[in-house]
């Protein structure tokens, strides 16, 4: 009988942790890349609210990681005058969201109005790559990084 109700205890507790990621993606603007991103993160099964931000957060950094990577290696081959000065654009704002995205992990809970500031940067920097081209091959990660910190923007807010 003991261990029914241990049972029972553990998989409300299991269940209950599942509906927190249902529960705060479905307030966000983006809830199908907020549930699969967190998910995906086996970290995010015994985080709070403040835990799923920067697990969040951290998947948007990932992001950002990957375009400045990319846009620098694209800046060593292309020659190309126009493409160059995108390419450059992009270099600069990402290594600027590389240190504002850990300036937000870090202030979540504790100084949230930071951590507002610093993902809403994020999504400026996100922009600005993705406008600096005509056609720009950073389009998909671009929206992703965009997404990613307005879901975090939207559990910010619900933090208080």
């Amino acid at each position: 009988m003991l261990l029914l109700f241990l049972l029972v205890l553990l998989s409300q507790n299991y269940f209950s942790r599942g509906d927190l990621i249902a529960d705060t993606c479905r307030k966000t603007d983006y809830p199908r890349i907020c549930i699969s991103t967190l998910r995906s993160n086996p970290d995010s099964k015994t985080a709070d609210v403040k835990g799923l931000v920067r697990i969040i957060l951290k998947a948007a950094l990932g992001k950002a990681n990957t375009i400045f990577n990319q846009a620098n290696d694209l800046l060593k081959k292309t020659k190309d005058r126009l493409v160059r000065q995108s390419l450059d654009v992009c270099v600069s704002v990402y290594e600027g969201a590389l240190d504002e995205i850990p300036d937000a992990i870090a202030n979540v809970g504790t100084n949230n109005s930071v951590a507002n500031i610093k993902a809403s940067a994020t999504i400026d920097d996100a922009d600005t790559c993705e406008e600096s081209f005509s056609n720009s091959p950073f389009t998909a990660d671009n929206n992703a990084v965009k997404q990613l910190a307005v879901v975090a923007l939207d559990i910010i807010a619900s933090l208080g």
